[in-house]
């Protein structure tokens, strides 16, 4: 019996870093869907309940962080877990455990150009961790 392929919400700006991904997500058994803004994500999110959404923190029509806000307001979506993909991030800082805290609740983020092992890597530990409970890692200070 073969499992039920899990499910991705993507959502960045960039036409170029959304083909990468869907590529290198597609590639690992993960079914995508894309949306360019705060507004298409926040559609997509109700209308597909993804497994896990990757999350630009810059976006045309909004900030991410606010996105994922309005995200948890939603009882449909609240419990969508969330890894954060940013510029914003030193790319030589990041280790694979950088986290924005909003509303006292943690999320993993990665700097641009994305790490895909590490990444992958965190994707199936954010779905497990949805499913079965659980505290992310310590930071790093």
């Amino acid at each position: 019996m073969s499992k039920k392929e899990k499910t991705i919400l993507v959502v960045d700006d960039s036409p170029v870093m959304q083909k990468l991904t869907e590529k290198k997500l597609t590639n690992n058994s993960f079914t995508v869907y894309a949306a360019y803004d705060g507004a298409e994500c926040l559609r997509m999110a109700k209308n597909k309940l993804p497994d896990i959404i990757l999350m630009d923190v810059i976006l045309p029509d909004s900030n991410g962080k606010d996105i994922v806000k309005q995200l948890k307001l939603d009882p449909e979506t609240a419990n969508i877990p969330i890894v954060f993909t940013t510029n914003t991030l030193s790319l030589e800082m990041d280790d694979g455990h950088q986290v924005f805290k909003i509303d006292d609740e943690k999320y993993r983020a990665f700097a641009k150009p994305l790490h895909y092992r590490k990444l992958l890597s965190t994707i199936h530990k954010e779905i497990n961790r949805s499913i079965h409970g659980g505290d992310l890692p310590p930071e790093k200070e």
